[in-house]
């Protein structure tokens, strides 16, 4: 016997599977943020950048820069805002700093969602070198004879490093402890050393020479930044190199050592 169909007969509902599957379904969401620095190591003052890039950027709200903000003898670190923008669909937003933090910057992104949690990204660690004066580090040796005070070296007045009293030779050692990477200062006699002196000034790391200037004489300065390898000590010497009799000063004009972790 054949089976007959009716006509207006209503046939069965589609399945639940198949309902669904017609409808339109919202992609998943997908959260998160990466900050990432321009620069790894800097100097204080640098100028840098920092990009934040965005997951699912098109339902992202906004996001805020935060800065670690650590205080330099009591308290508990915390998290500070620094400035917050609309995503408006970005993918990636970059923020201008400039390195201010003692040794290491640490910034984080946080982004708010439309539809979920906000999120935050990993801290961004930036290491900071300053200038540190050389008058900060105490000399563990040093001959007699020399001190920090004002020099005045082809007509300019610095505070400075250098002898008070007559000698063929003075040097004197510091203790940085592999913190510092570089020396700078102005090289020179001092403007009260005899017409037709000479001298020169060297520099050692850990009692290996790394640097010797040229023969120095009154009316000459010698800008210098010397490269040091992390050493644990550093030495300056200066030495009188004039002809017999005569009396030279040889000095270093704004000695400073750059240093991270001090």
């Amino acid at each position: 016997m054949g089976t007959v169909e009716l006509a207006g007969a209503q046939t069965s509902p589609p399945a639940v599977s198949q309902v669904v599957g017609m409808i339109a379904a919202k992609p998943a969401l997908s959260r998160g943020v990466m900050l990432v620095g321009s620069s790894r190591e800097v100097n204080e003052g640098d100028r840098y950048r920092l990009t934040a890039t965005i997951k699912s950027p098109a339902r992202a709200g906004n996001l805020t820069l935060q800065k670690l903000d650590v205080p330099l003898y009591y308290g508990e670190p915390s998290w500070e805002d620094v400035k917050t923008v609309g995503v408006r669909g970005r993918r990636q937003i970059t923020f201008k700093a400039i390195a201010t933090a003692l040794n290491v910057e640490r910034y984080r992104a946080v982004v708010s969602y439309k539809e979920a949690k906000t999120v935050k990204s990993r801290p961004s660690s930036t290491k900071v070198w300053r200038w540190t004066p050389l008058r900060e580090y105490t000399p563990y040796y040093e001959t007699s004879g020399l001190l920090f005070s004002n020099f005045t070296i082809n007509g300019f007045r610095y505070s400075g490093w250098g002898p008070y009293t007559r000698a063929a030779a003075w040097e004197a050692r510091f203790t940085p402890g592999r913190h510092c990477k570089a020396l700078r200062g102005i090289l020179g006699l001092s403007d009260s050393s005899a017409d037709g002196s000479s001298g020169v000034v060297s520099v050692t790391a850990d009692d290996v020479p790394v640097f010797q200037s040229s023969s120095l004489a009154p009316g000459m300065d010698e800008p210098v930044m010397v490269p040091l390898p992390l050493p644990y000590r550093t030495g300056l010497q200066l030495v009188n190199t004039s002809p017999e009799g005569l009396n030279a000063w040889p000095a270093v004009g704004d000695p400073a050592l750059l240093c991270s972790g001090v």
